[in-house]
Order: C-alpha cells, then sequence, then structure tokens
C-alpha cells in the first residue's frame, strides 16, 4: 500500500488520533481526568470549559481545513492534548484550575482543528461502497489509544489499592506518547496527492476564499438533514459524563476504573468493525443498510440503558445526607450514597457493572459510527465532509457543555458543593432519565436522514458548486 493510497492516509490519522485523543480517552474515561473523585468538580470545570470552546472551533473549522489544510490542524491540535494532561499533573502540585481551565480552552481550539481534520480525511477519502470500512479502520486504531492507555495506570497502580487518582508516571507517558502523534501529523500527504483507485484525486481544490466558505458553513444550518441529525449529534458527547463520572468514577477504585475503561475503548473496536462491516454489506442497497443499521442501533441501545437503569438504583446521592468537608468549608456528596468496587476485593459486586460498562462501548462506537456514516452517505467531497464534521462537533460539544451542569444540580450524580449537594434528589435518576431522553430523540431524528435522504449513489447539490478565490470547485462523483 503506496502512502498516497486514501486508506494508508486515513490508518496514520487513526495513529496520530490513537496517540493524542485516544491518551485523552483513556485518561477521561477513568472518571474525573484521573483525579481523586473528591475533585470531580475540577474535572467538570475543565470538561465544561473545554466543551464551550470545542464547539465554537469546530463550527468555523471546516473553513480553516479547506484554507490551511489538514496537517497543519492536526500537528497544532495534538499538542494542545498534551498541555492539557500537563496541566492535570501540575494540578497535583499546585492545585491551580486556572492553569487547567486555560489549557482546556486551549485544548478546545486544538481539537476541533483536530476532529475537523480527521473527519474530512474519513468521510471524503473512501469511495461510495467503503465508507464503513474506513470509519471500522480509523475508530479501531484510534480506540487502540484507549486500550492501551488505560494499561498504564492499571500497571502502575495495580499494588495501589487505595489510589484515588492517576500517578504522576502515568500523566507524563501519556504527555510523551503525545507530542508522538502529533508529530506524525508530518507523514501525511497534501490532498492534492492522495489517488482513489481510479486515479482520481479525493478533492480538486486546493484553496479557498475566506468569505465563501464561511458562507457554506452557515448553510449547513438551513440543511434539513443536519437538523435533523442534531440530536444524535448532541446526545453523543452528552452520556460520556454519565458514564465515565457518575457510573465508573464514583463507583470503583482507580484499578478497576482504569480496567473498566481499557474494556470500554477494547469493546469499541470489536464494536466498529462489525458494525462497519454491517453498514457496508453489498448485498444490501444503501438506503437498506442504512434503515437496517438504525433498527439494530436502536435494539441494543434499548436493552444498554435498560441495564443502566438497574444500575442507577443502587447509587446516587440522598437528600439531606451530604457531609460538611473541613478543607472546602462547605457541603459535599456523602461517598457512601455510592458504590466502592474493586475488581480484587469485590468481583461478585463487580461483574455486572463491568458488563453493563462494556454495552455502553458498544453502543457509543455504534452510535457515533452511524453519524459519520450518514454524513459519509450525504457527500464525496472532502472539502464538504470537513464542514459537515465541523458542524457535527459542533453539536456535539453544546452537549458537553450542559452535561456537566446536568450532573452537578440536584438531579445529578455528582452535586458539587454547598445547596446542590444537600438539597440532591432522586438519587442521580433524573440525570439517567436526561441521557435515556436524549438518546431516543437522537434515534428519532436520524429516521427521516436514513429513511429519506440516503440514497445508492451521492448526487452533490449543484449550489455548493462555488467560487472559490480565482477558482471553481467541482465535486468529485465517484
Amino acid at each position: 500500500m503506496k502512502l498516497s493510497d486514501p486508506l494508508a492516509q486515513v490508518i496514520v490519522v487513526g495513529i496520530i488520533c490513537f496517540c493524542c485523543p485516544g491518551m485523552f480517552n483513556a485518561l477521561q474515561g477513568t472518571g474525573s481526568y484521573g483525579l481523586n473523585s473528591k475533585d470531580s468538580d475540577i474535572g467538570n470545570h475543565a470538561s465544561t470549559a473545554l466543551a464551550c470552546v470545542f464547539a465554537v472551533s469546530s463550527l468555523f473549522a471546516g473553513a480553516l481545513f479547506n484554507i490551511f489544510g489538514h496537517r497543519l490542524l492536526l500537528i497544532v491540535g495534538g499538542l494542545t492534548y498534551c498541555l492539557y494532561v500537563g496541566s492535570f499533573l501540575a494540578y497535583h502540585f499546585i492545585s491551580s484550575i486556572v492553569f487547567v481551565v486555560l489549557a482546556s480552552c486551549l485544548l478546545g481550539i486544538g481539537a476541533g482543528w483536530l476532529w475537523c481534520a480527521q473527519g474530512a480525511v474519513m468521510m471524503g477519502y473512501p469511495e461510495e461502497g467503503e465508507k464503513g470500512k474506513y470509519f471500522a479502520i480509523f475508530w479501531a486504531i484510534f480506540n487502540c489509544g484507549g486500550v492501551i492507555g488505560n494499561i498504564i495506570p492499571l500497571i502502575l497502580q495495580w499494588n495501589d489499592e487505595d489510589a484515588g487518582g492517576a500517578s504522576t508516571g502515568a500523566y507524563a507517558t501519556y504527555m510523551i506518547v503525545m507530542i508522538i502523534g502529533a508529530l506524525l501529523s508530518l507523514l501525511l500527504l497534501p490532498t492534492s496527492k492522495v489517488f482513489r483507485k481510479d486515479g482520481s484525486n479525493v478533492v480538486r481544490v486546493r484553496y479557498s476564499n475566506p468569505t465563501s466558505e464561511l458562507i457554506s458553513v452557515f448553510k449547513l444550518f438551513l440543511d434539513w438533514r443536519m437538523l435533523c441529525l442534531i440530536p444524535m449529534f448532541f446526545t453523543s458527547n452528552w452520556v460520556y459524563t454519565y458514564q465515565f463520572n457518575a457510573v465508573n468514577a464514583f463507583n470503583f477504585s482507580i484499578r478497576t476504573r482504569a480496567m473498566n475503561s481499557m474494556f470500554y475503548w477494547l469493546a469499541q473496536i470489536f464494536a466498529s468493525i462489525a458494525y462497519g462491516a454491517f453498514l457496508d454489506k453489498r448485498e444490501w442497497s444503501r438506503p437498506k443498510r442504512a434503515r437496517y443499521g438504525l433498527i439494530l442501533l436502536t435494539v441494543l441501545l434499548g436493552g444498554t440503558w435498560a441495564g443502566g437503569f438497574f444500575f442507577q438504583r443502587t447509587f446516587g446521592p440522598r437528600n439531606q445526607n451530604a457531609i460538611f468537608d473541613i478543607e472546602t468549608q462547605s457541603y459535599i456528596k456523602n461517598p457512601a450514597d455510592f458504590r466502592h468496587i474493586d475488581l480484587v476485593r469485590n468481583t461478585g459486586d463487580f461483574i455486572g457493572p463491568f458488563f453493563l460498562y462494556l454495552a455502553y462501548g458498544v453502543t457509543d462506537a455504534m452510535y457515533q459510527g452511524f453519524s459519520y456514516w450518514l454524513m459519509g452517505a450525504l457527500t464525496n467531497d472532502t472539502n464538504q465532509a470537513a464542514r459537515f464534521a465541523g458542524f457535527y462537533k459542533f453539536v456535539q460539544n453544546l452537549g458537553g457543555v450542559l452535561a456537566p451542569v446536568v450532573q452537578t444540580s440536584v438531579l445529578g450524580n455528582g452535586p458539587s458543593h454547598g445547596y446542590n449537594a444537600q438539597n440532591a434528589i432522586t438519587r442521580g435518576m433524573g440525570e439517567f432519565w436526561i441521557c435515556v431522553a436524549l438518546v431516543a430523540l437522537g434515534v428519532l431524528g436520524a429516521i427521516p436522514v436514513a429513511f429519506r435522504a440516503v440514497q445508492d449513489h451521492t448526487i452533490e447539490d449543484a449550489d455548493d458548486i462555488i467560487e472559490l478565490g480565482d477558482k471553481q470547485e467541482f465535486y468529485d462523483k465517484n
């Protein structure tokens, strides 16, 4: 396979994401970004700042992609992940929430750039019959980062049963891998040097006019297909706050959190491969694959969240059960309201929640995979795919902004200091039902796109052929 092959380029992007957001996912998946569960508010503040800036950055990242190309966006974006992890390492020594929030904002900018470039390559490079295959390959490589990344704290802290957070060595290792990943962006070729099997370029334009790009971005808010997919996009990051914090961080020891997280991402690898093959099944027409794919996703989501309901009933902050924390001089959630499961000391209690967390990983891979597959089915052009990816990440991160607000409210599993901790209601079930409602809305919104918009062959809108500087963009209709 030559480096100029689209699949080779997708593999390189997958390795970059393995090193950067993959390690980020490993750290995030352990809950509270490796911090002690008592510092979960720090993780939530970081998540909120990150998601706010990430959303805005994503909206305009498509324009930057079409002007500057994907290599610059990937290398700069990758380096901001390293800075972000460094802020949590520094927090262990100087307890500076200001540094954490600042690094979160910078990562928000860089992550918007990185994920836009990734989405454009993954959706725009493959031919029509290989969209699921390319997603599966990328998602499998990317999620190996989450798997291997969780082996780091698992090995370093296996014998430290009482550890409340990740060690200095774990944070340092994450940072080294992230730097390597960012530098791997130098292996990527310009789109003009990437050729499909028939010898055609993946895209036929090298640069764009900023004004025209901004117009194209805002036109997506008038595209009924994108509007229908907003609930699915919005929900895909929302559930992470519940799964990583409420389920994993608050109920397990650090080594058990790492084990859960490792298998969460491992489940995503196998789920993405299987689901990608299902969505590319050549015996069915593409509209039929879209419909069957949505039906399969809906059934598995229903079963998984039903299991989540029964587990949520066993934990959650109780009303008037908060305790006064001398260090913060305020009321905080009572640790006694949550499970304290260790995979060695409480093996019997560990098995059920472990398989639930595994199922959360499977359905997340399918949920996000179906989102990407639908967008890929709507265009074959890398430039338009970049705009779709930016729009997707913009909406997705709006969910990431609001989810921590719910989690720290009186309805959530992680009420913050003071009033919310003292007056917690529903034992966290309110946060759970909001997640379920949003997942259901995401599925409902995808129905008209899957059943009406997906065709056997993509026909680009003639209105999208626009003047870009002194050149004209023509979509590659493979």
